[in-house]
């Protein structure tokens, strides 16, 4: 009902009448057709119109809304009761009864079509390695051509990307290609104080400084006009909200002249590098590409995220209001420049230098094979690859060099320069892959650099590029950041990890895996996430890490498990990490990173981040490979280490045969140490020891040394700081004689009997020097495994009531002392785990006391195993008499030979036993 009244105005305000009578509102219903057949037929009837006799296009959509803002025409009293009886039979003045007339005309669109097909191609032809971009700008230009006008500008772009991706080109060549538009560009981040939006909008009259805006009145000079407001989010807030009017409504007010300027014919372009966490993730660039829609709005989540500080306060980068306008309209993404893509650009700033060479200088310039020579030089600006810098230093290295000998040979005359590769360096270049070379150079922060040769023959200046290579760059912040990650290279290898042979075998399936992830994609298998190494602390584990991403040829960022405990830290840690990726992440001790629901919700969002961040991108790989360490696996949240998370777990075990060995080794090259020191020794005795013992071994050993003014460190020295740091400080009981003689007989006794029984166990010192635990022992090497049969067991028994048994036989009385306590407690274990665990007793065969306790909950055949407990320790004891008395020479033998040395070695102790 609103059109056919407002045309009803049309026809009044052409006669001049004051008021809109019914013949008006017949004229107008000539010129619209029905939109509701009924409720137009309505009409018609009711002003006395059979139909509209002809169609007409006199009616637009603009010109009705210019007739509605013009100054209001009265109705006639007819027209009043004709509004009313409408009313009444439900036709009211929001009632959708008439349309306009719009005649298709045939093959107009084929115009429109070349048009955009030229824009297009230009578009194409200037922005390289943007495709998505152009097609996004080509189907809002599209809109342009058939949308009506509404009360906004004709076209809203949000070019986001990273910095020196042609964003602001891409406004400016667009202005090429839609004739009759000017364009303006506005760099934001000189906008970057709250005063500072008085440069677009002008300044009320009155000021020192009043003037119209430069915004406004370049468009009220240019109605048809591309602006661009460049960086945005580096202006001020207020700066930004000032714009909110012009993007909502199509006008925005001069504050000087107090004009208010329609900018609905305008393009405005929003440039803005916000959302690099993004830009280098490799899920977001194929997601860029294969789910546009989706990237756009993953793209926007991230920047509504961002901040900034204003006036020490911390604010949205872009304000909510602005971001939600933007979002409105055409978003468009820009992604990284390819290797080709920065080489089309280096290809045309070539030939246009070259150009301008000639036509300066005049002498000609020649490249041969320039589609080879340019990925050189481009490589040269690795691993940043900035287009900006490319564009303004591309040139030197062609020219600079022709330039420069020209300056130095004065009296030479050359035409023309010719410019090519050495055969050296398109070797070079034919081994590179392209494809994965930019982000090999990122992670590793590497360059290519490249020599140069000029020379001149007959009239000929030939500049030729050599000796092409890749280079480690200087650390810089690049690798480094303000919250203290950092990205390494590891140069240790497994090869340098001397030992751990096993779980260096496992890391090495884990490094393959990560090699083949396109293969296990293939497969439909997700390749792994994460790997816990768990153990003692002391064993290497951070090392194997390290070595795991050197191996792997991966950059490493490392952190503490209390870094963990800040979730701004988490999140910086694998923005960063992917960044570089495919990149590792090392998370030592991890298990400072609390349990939910143990520390409170601060706590639980802190692993619910973790989790967040582990699960990737969107739920898609990241190429991020977490490694974790702790020596204590079970404080860690479950839902961290489930499968499809950190499922990968390994234990390090402490430092094997091998790996003490090249501590060891390492430590007697020392000056200070003697070169005649046992090292089969040493290892004996440092079996379970991890890399930290070990260096402390050499210090203290040392230390001691220079205290006691020792020049060289022998045998006994080195074993007494190693028996010191296993057992504890020896104890001053030098006015007990006879009790050292007890306990050299006790542990005599130990050993022989040990020997005799059980020959394969290894024996790796007898002393009798009391310390912190014990007065004296009998150490094994604890590095063996044994097969726990009966007999085994039995003999094991045996050994541990040996010592007792020996006191007992040379001392009498005076050898039952306390000193036995533990013995008796091991004899009992053995007996124990043989009969009431492990079912080896004949009237007990297969069954298993403790297991039957743990269904029960009460204890069972007690008596009966009470009582073939004590028949083992019997016949033990009565056994053990026997092989005392038998051997007891022997035992005689040991213990004067270690009360006179205090201790015998193995080495030692077996020569004594052979003598016999």
């Amino acid at each position: 009902m609103r059109k056919i009244l407002l045309g009803a105005k049309v026809f009044a305000l052409q006669e001049s009448a004051s008021r809109i009578a019914i013949s008006h509102i017949q004229q107008s219903l000539t010129a619209l057709k029905p939109a509701d057949d009924v409720a137009f037929a309505k009409v018609c009837e009711l002003v006395d119109i059979v139909t509209p006799h002809e169609k007409s296009e006199l009616f637009s959509s603009q010109l009705l809304e210019q007739i509605a803002s013009k100054e209001r025409v009265s109705y006639a009293p007819e027209v009043q009761a004709l509004i009313a009886e409408l009313k009444a039979a439900g036709i009211s003045f929001e009632s959708t009864v008439s349309d306009l007339y719009i005649s298709i005309r045939k093959g107009l669109y084929k115009s429109v079509v070349a048009s955009l097909a030229e824009m297009k191609e230009l578009l194409t032809s200037q922005i390289f390695d943007q495709d998505e971009a152009v097609e996004a700008v080509s189907d809002a230009v599209m809109k342009m051509s058939w949308a009506e006008k509404t009360n906004r500008p004709r076209a809203i772009f949000s070019f986001l990307g990273p910095p020196a991706t042609g964003k602001t080109y891409m406004a400016e060549i667009l202005s090429l290609g839609l004739q009759g538009y000017k364009v303006k560009s506005f760099d934001m981040t000189q906008l970057n104080s709250e005063k500072e939006g008085f440069a677009l909008v002008g300044l009320r009259k009155g000021f020192e400084s009043a003037g119209e805006g430069q915004l406004t009145q370049f468009v009220k000079d240019h109605p048809k006009s591309i602006i661009i407001f460049d960086e945005i989010e580096k202006s001020h807030t207020r700066v930004q909200t000032s714009l909110l009017r012009m993007l909502s409504a199509g006008y925005l007010k001069d504050e000087y002249s107090g004009d208010e300027i329609d900018f609905r014919e305008t393009i405005i372009v929003f440039t803005s590098n916000l959302g690099s966490s993004l830009y280098s993730n490799r899920t977001f660039t194929s997601q860029t590409a294969s789910s546009p829609h989706q990237a756009r709005e993953t793209l926007l989540q991230v920047i509504r995220k961002e901040t900034k500080i204003e006036s020490g306060n911390t604010v949205a980068a872009i304000p909510p209001e602005l971001l939600s306008r933007l979002a409105q309209g055409s978003v468009v993404l820009f992604k990284k420049l390819s290797l080709s893509g920065l080489s089309k650009i280096a290809t045309q700033l070539l030939i246009d230098d070259s150009q301008s060479f000639e036509s300066k200088l005049g002498l000609a310039v020649q490249f041969k094979r320039l589609e080879t020579l340019v990925p050189l030089l481009v490589l040269r600006f690795a691993p940043n690859f900035d287009t900006r810098e490319m564009k303004s230093r591309i040139g030197d290295f062609a020219f600079d060099p022709i330039t420069d000998y020209l300056l130095q040979h004065p009296d030479i005359n050359v035409e023309r320069v010719v410019i090519s590769l050495s055969e050296s360096a398109e070797a070079f270049l034919a081994e590179l892959d392209f494809i994965h070379l930019p982000n090999q150079l990122a992670t590793k922060h590497q360059r290519v650099f490249f020599d140069f040769e000029i020379s001149e023959t007959d009239g000929v200046l030939l500049l030729q590029y050599t000796q092409a290579r890749i280079e480690k760059l200087a650390k810089e912040d690049d690798f480094t950041d303000a919250s203290g990650i950092q990205v390494d290279l590891p140069d240790v290898s497994f090869e340098q990890i001397a030992g751990h042979h096993k779980i260096k075998a496992r890391l090495n399936e884990v490094i393959h895996l990560l090699k083949e992830r396109e293969y296990l994609s293939q497969q439909g298998v997700q390749p792994p996430k994460g790997m816990l190494l768990y153990g003692v602390p002391g064993t290497g584990k951070t090392l194997l890490a390290k070595a795991f991403a050197h191996q792997a040829d991966l950059p490493f960022l490392s952190c503490s498990g209390n870094d963990l405990l800040n979730e701004d830290f988490i999140r910086k840690l694998f923005a960063r990490a992917r960044e570089y990726a495919p990149s590792v992440i090392f998370i030592d001790e991890i298990d400072a990173l609390p349990k939910r629901g143990s520390a409170g919700p601060h706590a639980d969002a802190l692993v619910n981040r973790m989790l967040v961040e582990i699960d990737g991108f969107s739920g898609n790989e990241d190429d991020v490979f977490i490694i974790a360490a702790t020596n204590r696996k079970e404080l860690i949240d479950s839902a961290i280490l489930r499968s499809g998370r950190i499922d990968l777990h390994y234990e390090v075990p402490q430092l094997d045969k091998d790996a003490r060995s090249w501590f060891i080794r390492k430590m007697l090259a020392k000056d200070i140490f003697d070169s005649n020191i046992d090292i089969d020794q040493v290892l004996l005795l440092t079996a379970g020891f991890s890399g930290a013992d070990l260096q402390k071994v050499s210090r203290e050993t040392i230390l001691f040394a220079l205290r006691e003014g020792i020049q060289k460190i022998d045998q006994q020295c080195l074993l007494e700081q190693i028996n010191t740091l296993k057992y504890g400080q020896p104890l001053n009981l030098e006015n007990s004689r006879q009790h050292l003689k007890e306990t050299a007989y006790h542990e005599a006794a130990h050993a022989v009997i040990s020997h005799i029984l059980l020959p394969e166990r290894r024996i790796e010192q007898i002393t009798v020097v009391a310390r912190a635990n014990f007065l004296g022992m009998v150490s094994y090497d604890n590095e063996q495994s044994h097969d726990y049969t009966r007999a085994f067991l039995f003999n094991m028994s045996c050994v541990a009531l040996a010592g007792r048994e020996a006191q007992f036989k040379k001392f009498n009385d005076q050898g039952l002392d306390s000193g036995a306590a533990g013995d008796l407690k091991q004899a009992m274990h053995y007996a124990w785990l043989a009969i009431g665990c492990w079912g080896m007793d004949e009237s007990l065969y297969n069954l298993n006391v403790e297991a039957l306790r743990g269904y029960t909950g009460h204890p069972s055949y007690q008596d009966k195993v009470d009582e073939r407990v004590s028949c083992w320790i019997d016949e033990a004891t009565a056994n053990t008499r026997d092989l005392v008395s038998q051997h007891w020479h022997k035992i005689e033998a040991v213990a004067e030979a270690v009360l006179d040395e205090e201790v015998l070695d193995q080495t030692t102790f077996c020569k004594l036993m052979e003598s016999f």
